[in-house]
């Protein structure tokens, strides 16, 4: 027999029904109900009234952008970013941060909490200043035919058009102070066109700074590039459609208690809040309680930036990334901070890795940290390491859920939880999880 599906018919992508908002979901978003279907709605907020413009239509829910509010929420506030209406950097400028962090946290306990009967130990959330805590920036860069002119800033919001922007407020005050004159620099090259983006750091040596570009520069812009680094002590990297190439000799690095420094390359994967990574780093030490009797092992490690901490803790610590080039990084921060007792392997995490000689070795405490889709390729084998506690640090609660049920089927429980405010005004979550192993 076949089933025929006809879908419902509320509103239509294009149009603007009415809606009272009753909720907040963790990422922002306020919620509305319209003939029993949900939507998702931009730049709402509970007890408001609004004229949604529908953006997309599903079979069970919808998103929706807020198109005039109609009643306002007595909480709301005003952005403080003048590009917020047009920038996609960030969605929840209009939301009080208390209002921000009770919702995301919200969600992931009651998520959590779902999954035992055993209580779960919420501890306080980790947070930080909500403006100027990001050290990293992408800017777009694309040359306006019609205008003749130069674009210069971030996406808009659900465009690949870009908006100009001379300040942000989440960004370090080093990288805003460097922003006017950055953009009247490549304003000023005489062949535009060939310019793709620029990434921004902010190290703890200095900014590094790398420049996308297609061909070769003129040798007027090369001249002022290489100028204006020199001028301002930036470490700088050009990048063509060939190779990346380091400019400048000093190399960006970050440092974490107690006394490590770690060397990373312009374009690898840090995390962009640095006083949150700093206490993200110390909590698991604690939370993990480690002792000199301890072997603890680090899964989708990246340069070692939870590895070389717990080696200062632990009888031994080793690394397992999947990325070969992000290894060889981590090698040489372990032998630039003499951290003798850690190890590095490549591992691909997508499959078991029973077979690998570094899995026969005896493992009393693990954290992993994957990405977004989580870690449930790895986790039975990771399992069968019998460790008596698991740390989970997580940037999307849909995949910790997930891992989390697979954990407490192969006997562990979920000990305590804390969500780290590590992107305010985003949708973004971080949390970290301990679980232990049942008596």
């Amino acid at each position: 027999m076949v089933l025929l599906y006809t879908p419902q018919k509320t509103a239509k992508s294009g149009s603007m029904p009415v809606a009272e908002i009753f909720a907040l979901d963790y990422q922002g978003l306020g919620i509305a109900k319209i003939d029993g279907k949900i939507w998702f709605v931009e730049n709402a907020l509970p007890t408001e009234k609004v004229q949604l413009r529908v953006i997309e239509e599903k079979r069970r829910h919808g998103f929706a952008a807020s198109h005039r509010i109609l009643r306002a929420s007595e909480v709301r506030q005003a952005p403080k970013c003048r590009y917020f209406e047009q920038c996609g950097g960030c969605q929840g400028q209009h939301i009080p941060i208390e209002m921000q962090r009770r919702s995301k946290q919200q969600a992931l306990v009651q998520q959590l909490t779902e999954l035992q009967t055993e209580p779960i130990e919420v501890m306080p959330m980790i947070c930080g200043e909500p403006w100027q805590y990001r050290r990293r920036l992408r800017l777009s860069i694309m040359y306006n035919a019609k205008s003749q002119s130069l674009d210069i800033g971030l996406r808009r919001k659900n465009s690949t058009q870009i908006v100009n922007i001379q300040q942000c407020e989440v960004i370090v005050p080093e990288l805003n102070l460097l922003l006017p004159e950055l953009t009247a620099l490549l304003r000023s090259f005489s062949a535009p066109r060939l310019l793709g983006h620029i990434e921004l750091v902010a190290a703890d040596n200095g900014i590094a700074m790398l420049l996308r570009h297609h061909k070769n520069l003129a040798p007027k812009d090369r001249t002022l590039l290489l100028d204006f680094a020199r001028e301002r002590g930036i470490m700088l990297f050009v990048q063509d459609d060939r190779q990346l190439s380091r400019i400048t000799e000093a190399n960006p690095l970050y440092r974490l208690p107690p006394a490590l420094e770690l060397n990373f390359d312009i374009r690898d994967f840090i995390q962009i809040n640095a006083e949150l990574n700093r206490r993200m780093v110390s909590t698991a030490l604690d939370w993990l309680d480690l002792n000199q009797s301890d072997n603890v092992l680090d899964l989708f490690c990246g340069m070692g930036n939870f590895t070389l901490p717990l080696g200062r803790r632990a009888k031994s610590a080793i690394g397992i990334e999947g990325v070969e080039a992000m290894v060889e990084k981590a090698r040489i921060n372990a032998e630039q901070n003499q951290c003798e007792n850690v190890k590095f392997y490549r591992t691909d995490l997508d499959k078991s890795f029973d077979d690998q000689p570094w899995a026969a070795c005896r493992f009393d405490k693990i954290l992993l940290d994957p990405p977004r889709s989580g870690a449930a390729f790895a986790l039975k084998a990771l399992c069968r390491l019998q460790a008596r506690r698991i740390l989970y640090v997580s940037c999307n609660p849909a995949t910790l859920v997930r891992d989390a049920a697979l954990l407490l089927e192969a006997g562990y429980i979920i000990r305590r939880t804390a969500m780290i405010d590590m992107f305010p005004h985003t949708g973004h979550l971080e949390s970290m999880t301990l679980f232990v192993k049942k008596e």
